[in-house]
């Protein structure tokens, strides 16, 4: 976000536990905006903002993990102006929708063999069973657990189907960053995708059950004119709706109506 800021003419700085600046002060009413991006620490090394004058913003990206009365609290606390809200059913009277999304200068399509049918990219979670399945089939099943950065992309570039299934409500990165990589996207239904440009069939496959599932992966690996199509259309929606660049205009619209 910081770089895509920038992008925009805007200075932006970052700053917080484990960042080289930690112990520089900062004037915190200096600024025009401060973004708090939710953390879970329980040092409480996070600032009491409730005296800072300027607009404050609260970025909630996991509330399909935490009670969402966890962010009403904080946002009461520090006094802040509005609720970035990275899941659509969580959004209220104090709240905007703000998806997630990718960054394409380091998430990309790359030059790299397809070596298997279907990967999965990620934390094993609420995932087991799916795996499971997956497993049981013929088609060749990649798991990378916590595979991040570079190796990440590779990852996911090496798959000719990538494999997702959502905690709870949310749409998690992974979704994006799949696009980004224009690998075609395998993951389960959820209302939110349409509002967000994704289409079954066009950019990505949904999929309601383990049938359900099992058919459009077997549709996508065994129809190769029918994958290049979900994979070109993926990343099309990926770069011109959810890079961090477009999420930074947002953003911008966002703090100008405050």
């Amino acid at each position: 976000m910081q770089r895509s800021l920038v992008k925009l003419g805007y200075t932006c700085d970052v700053w917080g536990l484990g960042h080289k600046n930690y112990n520089q002060q900062f004037n915190f009413n200096s600024y025009d905006l401060i973004i708090n991006l939710e953390n879970y620490d329980q040092s409480n090394w996070v600032p009491n903002l409730s005296q800072i004058k300027c607009k404050k913003i609260l970025w909630a990206i996991d509330s399909h993990c935490r009670v969402h009365q966890v962010y009403l609290n904080e946002f009461n606390k520090g006094g802040y102006d509005v609720i970035l809200q990275a899941t659509l059913d969580f959004v209220d009277s104090n709240s905007v929708w703000f998806p997630n999304c990718y960054d394409d200068s380091l998430i990309k399509k790359i030059k790299t063999q397809k070596q298997y049918d279907v990967g999965f990219c990620g934390n094993i979670l609420n995932r087991g069973a799916w795996f499971n399945l997956l497993e049981s089939t013929n088609f060749s099943f990649k798991k990378d657990i916590f595979v991040i950065g570079d190796d990440m992309v590779q990852a996911i570039n090496s798959y000719r189907v990538h494999f997702n299934a959502n905690i709870s409500q949310d749409i998690n990165y992974r979704n994006f960053e799949t696009i980004g990589c224009a690998t075609a996207l395998l993951t389960n239904h959820n209302h939110q995708y349409e509002a967000l440009g994704f289409k079954d069939g066009e950019n990505c496959c949904l999929y309601n059950n383990s049938e359900d599932l099992l058919n459009k992966l077997n549709l996508l690996i065994s129809d190769e004119q029918f994958r290049q199509k979900i994979e070109h259309n993926g990343h099309e929606l990926a770069k011109n709706k959810h890079t961090y660049d477009c999420r930074a205009k947002q953003l911008v619209d966002i703090f100008n109506k405050l």
